[in-house]
C-alpha cells in the first residue's frame, strides 16, 4: 500500500516550483493536499506504459485499486465575544479526517477577502475544533472561521520508487500544461505607456517547447522502465550485473 500523500510530498511537490503551493503547504496543509490532488488526478492517466499500468493503478470498479483522498470545507461565525479557547462542534460529517487547518476570513478597506491562518486542534471522532482566545487575542462576535479538511487516499498495490519517480513526472506534464493555458497570460492587454507586454508569440512558443521536452522525458522514462520490467522477467539471474 502507498499513502497519496507521501507520494505528493517526496515525488510530485520537488518536480513544480510554486511558491503558492509551497506557503499553502505552510498556512493551510488541509487545502494544499487537496489542490495537489487536483492536479495529481489527471497525471495518473498518463502513466500508461506498460499497458497494463493504468489497471495496476486503478483496478477495475469490481476491484479498485485506488482509495481516492476526501476533503470537506466549512465555515463558522462566532456568536459572541470571548477571551477564552472555545469548541466548534462541526457534526458528523467532519469526522475522521487527517487534517483540519483553520483561518478567519477578513476583509481589507478595498473589498478584498484574505485569510489568517490560526492554529487549532481537532477531535476526528467527533468532528469538533478546538480554538484560542484569549485577553490579548480576543474573538469578536461576527468572526468569521474557514475550515478545510483533508482524509488521505492510498494505492492498494505499493508503488516502487521507480514508479512514483514516473507519477511525479506525469505531474509536471499536468503542472506546466495547467500554465501554458493560463488565461491570463493568453488574453490581449491593452499597451500604454504604463505597461509593455513582453513578445507572447515568443513566450507561449518557449512554453510549447518545454511542455513538448517534458513529454518527451516522461515517455522516454516510461520506456525505460518497461524495458527494465522486461529485462526483469526474461534474462536470467546469472546473466544480469552484479554489485
Amino acid at each position: 500500500m502507498t499513502s497519496i500523500s507521501d507520494l505528493l510530498k517526496k515525488y510530485c511537490a520537488v518536480y513544480v516550483d510554486d511558491c503558492n503551493l509551497s506557503d499553502l503547504a505552510v498556512t493551510n496543509p488541509a487545502l494544499y493536499f487537496s489542490r495537489m490532488w487536483n492536479y495529481l488526478l489527471p497525471a495518473l492517466s498518463l502513466f500508461n506504459i506498460p499497458e497494463n499500468m493504468t489497471e495496476f493503478l486503478f483496478g477495475s470498479a469490481e476491484k479498485p485499486n485506488i482509495s481516492e483522498p476526501i476533503s470537506n470545507f466549512t465555515r463558522y461565525m462566532a456568536v459572541s465575544d470571548t477571551e477564552n479557547p472555545f469548541s466548534v462542534p462541526l457534526g458528523t460529517d467532519f469526522c475522521d479526517f487527517d487534517l483540519c487547518s483553520a483561518a478567519i476570513r477578513n476583509t481589507d478597506k478595498d473589498g478584498n477577502i484574505f485569510l489568517m491562518p490560526v492554529s487549532c486542534e481537532y477531535v476526528s471522532e467527533t468532528g469538533t475544533v478546538m480554538l484560542s482566545a484569549s485577553a490579548e487575542n480576543p474573538i469578536a462576535a461576527g468572526t468569521v472561521f474557514e475550515f478545510d479538511f483533508y482524509k488521505d487516499g492510498y494505492f492498494v498495490n505499493t508503488l516502487s520508487p521507480d514508479m512514483m519517480n514516473i507519477i511525479g513526472m506525469c505531474f509536471q506534464v499536468v503542472w506546466q500544461d495547467r500554465f501554458n493555458t493560463d488565461w491570463l497570460s493568453m488574453v490581449s492587454k491593452v499597451e500604454d505607456r504604463s505597461f509593455s507586454e513582453q513578445n507572447r508569440a515568443n513566450k507561449m512558443r518557449a512554453d510549447t517547447e518545454r511542455l513538448e521536452m517534458l513529454m518527451k522525458k516522461l515517455y522516454g522514462e516510461m520506456r525505460r522502465f518497461e524495458q527494465n520490467l522486461y529485462i526483469k522477467k526474461y534474462v536470467p539471474d546469472a546473466k544480469r550485473v552484479k554489485f
